[in-house]
């Protein structure tokens, strides 16, 4: 038995997986310092982006403190600005309930009929 070609065939499996394990290294890396660099240029722009929305609204109260309306500052406002919360919807109704409710009014009769069981 020869186990010459044996270790060649495992020699060139080793060197083919670790070209490829270099390779996903040498592309992941790529990928790290792109995420890197987008996540420190979002906190950036939002750590900007919040000194000028609190200098604005600083502003803003300077200007209703002299007398201005909120309708006359009204295009001078962020979009990004709380607004007052939104009614919570109501609560959904199935067209059986709807119905139900129709033919209660119609006829006058309840929804649901009382059953006996005696």
């Amino acid at each position: 038995m020869e186990t010459q070609p044996l270790d060649d065939v495992f020699a060139a499996l080793d060197a083919q997986i670790r070209q490829q394990a270099e390779q996903k290294m040498k592309t992941i890396r790529g990928v790290a310092s792109a995420h890197r660099t987008l996540t420190a240029a979002r906190e950036d722009f939002a750590r900007t982006d919040a000194e000028n929305s609190r200098a604005l609204g600083a502003a803003l109260a300077e200007a209703k403190a002299a007398g201005f309306t909120d309708a006359e500052l009204k295009e001078w406002r962020a979009d990004d600005e709380p607004k007052r919360a939104a009614r919570k919807p109501g609560p959904r109704r199935t067209k059986r309930a709807t119905n139900d409710t129709r033919n209660t009014v119609e006829t006058g009769e309840p929804a649901l009929k009382a059953v006996s069981n005696t």
